[in-house]
């Protein structure tokens, strides 16, 4: 039971009115719209949101209904910002070092700053009273392992997704250029790097480049991490520190000093050398899709269903293109991300704390909204294909399905799928389910790195000094650079990071089992 601390939210007059006019009993599976009674009675508030990505054409529009049924409900509005992916290293943690005036973010464990804000208590907690009280639905329904890996220090500062992801990232290739190159088929990594050289060398004069955004950020994980089995930790400075996902002991240890690590970083310096990504790939702002959807590269990686989507979407715009979903990850473990791989959470500072908790009950649990949210304005970005599917409509390029950062209020009661979704996407699944997916402990620990705040600030600025150059292969001599980079982690306190992190770990499996 998370300790009761509502002592910074509202006077006791509101606090008592909100609970005979909200309040739903603990279990109750009511709809949202009983939730609330008489919006009338709560002053009218706007609420400051962020979310990660580029604001498409149609988010005013479809934004503008989304707050027609919040002031309805809840007599709130959203008022939405986006944190390009671009400045997602450098804006997020800045909004709660500057003070900005805001009361919802999305958050994630892992890559979206969760356990790094939380331990500087950036976000508010939210406790068992909170939560009963102003978000009853997602008390009831959120599953037991969520909230546990949602703890940070033993309290909860996110409302995590209500559904387990897979992270492997896969690749997709253009068709047609594998054909003109005599691969009919792709199924592995030489038969991929062979197809890889034959562009580079076939298509110099044509523009196209190898693979989307640079190529050497993006291939970490199926080139180095996932490729062998391994995982990252969670609120360690990515991607620095992981484990071996089919060894729940608790070890963990550092990229940089695996052999796995130099075969990669020399790999990927064998693909800059021969052109595989443009010179200024370490300053691009492009996202790891773009130039492919646009034609420009014959390759693109990330996880599975953004790369079906993007597959789906090529082949309706060029079907010529005849865009190819692969994967490489066949007999690799691998183990489910973390409910906390998306969720939301609210401003510490925020003014209207309950009622920001009451918006994130809305955008989960009321259809309306959630499908707005989602999947656009139906008849316009999207129709009903019947139980659980839609099929996205022309208009959809304004405000594409899923991808305009809805991932932290997802949930399982009214998720849809897209009526024209490759059946390989659930083929894959299964299969990975199946037959390539272990348990470890590992996968729902989340770092404190409280003790060593200094050093996590340095190490991130290492990283993007000297590892990043690495992972792009735009070093003179790879020996030297990895000589270098694991200097400098050094002298920024990363050693001090590792042995925090490994007793955290081990502590985390002993208290697991």
């Amino acid at each position: 039971m998370i300790r009761r601390s509502i002592k910074k939210l509202a006077t006791i007059g509101l606090s008592l009115l909100m609970l005979s006019t909200f309040m739903v009993g603990c279990g109750s599976k009511e709809s949202s719209e009983n939730v609330v009674s008489s919006s009338s009675e709560l002053k009218e508030v706007k609420l400051k949101m962020y979310l990660i990505g580029d604001k498409p054409k149609d988010f005013d529009a479809v934004y503008e209904k989304v707050n027609e049924k919040m002031k309805e409900k809840i007599n709130a509005t959203l008022e939405v910002n986006f944190i390009p992916w671009s400045d997602m290293t450098t804006k997020y943690q800045l909004l709660f070092q500057s003070g900005e005036d805001f009361d919802l973010i999305f958050t994630a464990s892992g890559w979206g700053y969760y356990s790094q804000v939380a331990t500087k208590n950036g976000f508010l907690e939210l406790t068992d009273e909170l939560l009963q009280e102003y978000a009853p639905e997602i008390y009831a329904n959120e599953p037991a392992d969520a909230w546990d890996q949602a703890k940070v220090d033993g309290k909860i500062y996110m409302v995590p997704n209500d559904r387990n992801e897979y992270g492997t990232n896969i690749f997709a290739y253009r068709g047609d250029l594998a054909s003109k190159y005599g691969f009919e088929t792709i199924s592995s990594y030489d038969e991929l790097e062979a197809f890889m050289a034959a562009v580079a060398e076939g298509e110099k004069d044509s523009g196209i480049k190898v693979i989307a955004n640079g190529g050497g950020q993006n291939l970490q994980w199926p080139y180095m991490i996932e490729r062998y089995g391994f995982s990252t930790i969670s609120g360690a400075p990515t991607p620095s520190i992981g484990y071996d996902v089919n060894d729940t002991s608790g070890e963990v240890f550092a990229f940089v000093d695996t052999p796995e690590y130099m075969e990669y970083v020399t790999k990927m310096k064998e693909f800059a050398d021969k052109g595989y990504w443009a010179a200024d790939s370490i300053s691009s702002q492009a996202t790891r899709d773009e130039d492919f959807v646009a034609g420009k590269t014959a390759i693109m990686t990330w996880n599975l269903s953004t790369v079906a989507n993007r597959i789906v979407e090529m082949n309706e715009s060029n079907p010529e293109w005849k865009a190819t979903l692969l994967d490489l990850s066949e007999g690799i473990n691998r183990v489910v991300q973390p409910y906390t791989n998306n969720g939301i959470a609210i401003n510490a500072n925020s003014k209207n704390p309950e009622r920001a908790l009451m918006a994130i009950e809305l955008l989960r649990y009321d259809e309306e909204i959630n499908n707005l949210t989602w999947y656009g304005i139906e008849g316009t970005h999207w129709e009903n294909s019947g139980e659980g599917e839609y099929t996205s409509l022309a208009a959809s390029e304004a405000f594409p399905a899923g991808e305009v950062s809805p991932w932290g209020w997802y949930s399982t009661k009214f998720a849809r799928i897209s009526s024209t979704e490759p059946e390989i996407v659930q083929e894959t699944i299964n299969k990975w389910s199946e037959e390539y997916t272990v348990s470890n402990p590992l996968a729902a620990f989340s770092f404190d790195d409280s003790n060593v705040k200094n050093e996590m600030a340095a190490v991130g600025n290492v990283i993007t000094q000297y590892g990043v150059p690495l992972d792009l292969g735009m070093v003179d001599d790879v020996e030297a650079g990895v000589k270098e980079y694991t200097e400098k982690l050094t002298q920024a306190g990363f050693d001090k990071i590792l042995e925090e992190c490994q007793k955290q770990a081990k502590e985390f499996v002993e208290s697991y089992k």
